[in-house]
């Protein structure tokens, strides 16, 4: 008999014990998701790399972003899109050699002629895609879409350049209200001074 109740009483201690553990394990297991959350909110947006994002809308077969290795041209787009136009002249494509990085078109037709209409694609693709928002360029509500700027760090970023004029360097939005150092690592990343490239 005393075997058996050793057994007994030795199995209600490892079940305590094993009560423990598994509550360790659930709390560690719980720290490192929360850290790992932590990590992937602060480090910014996915960087491009050298690749070019363009942004196509409008009157071709399949509208939406397109990437490129280098710089393309308006044709080199809508040949992208599925849409070949044959009857594209040297003067509709004259002034857009090359599009640049974050530039966006959208596709018309008017009097059997191709309209090309050339704007900065949206501040939330942006972000998206790694592509740096200009702080020189930007409207008040693109830089609001920025992570960590929001509307009232944007109005003031807005506010400073109409009073000194355009940023030189990112560096500068530290010297504006509520943009201390670990606000600014976190936006950083995701602003440049000219479009589409970062500082």
């Amino acid at each position: 008999m005393r075997p058996l109740d050793w057994l007994m009483k030795n199995k209600g201690m490892n079940s305590r014990q094993w009560g423990l553990f598994i509550l360790s394990l659930i709390l560690a297991l719980a720290w490192a998701i929360d850290s790992l959350l932590s990590f992937q909110t602060d480090r910014g947006p996915v960087t491009n790399g050298n690749k070019i994002y363009i942004l196509i809308t409008g009157e071709v077969k399949n509208s939406g972003v397109y990437v490129f290795d280098t710089e393309p041209s308006v044709t080199e787009v809508i040949n992208r899109t599925g849409d070949h136009r044959e009857n594209m002249t040297g003067r509709e494509l004259e002034p857009y050699p090359h599009l640049t990085q974050g530039t966006g078109i959208h596709v018309s037709s008017e009097d059997g002629y191709i309209k090309i209409i050339p704007h900065s694609i949206p501040a939330f693709h942006k972000v998206t895609l790694g592509i740096p928002i200009s702080l020189n360029t930007a409207s008040q509500e693109e830089l609001a879409a920025v992570p960590y700027i929001g509307p009232s760090l944007a109005k003031r970023i807005i506010q400073y350049k109409s009073n000194y004029g355009p940023f030189t360097a990112v560096e500068q939005i530290k010297s504006l209200p509520g943009v201390g150092k670990v606000r600014y690592s976190k936006i950083s990343s995701y602003v440049g001074i000219q479009n589409g490239e970062g500082e």
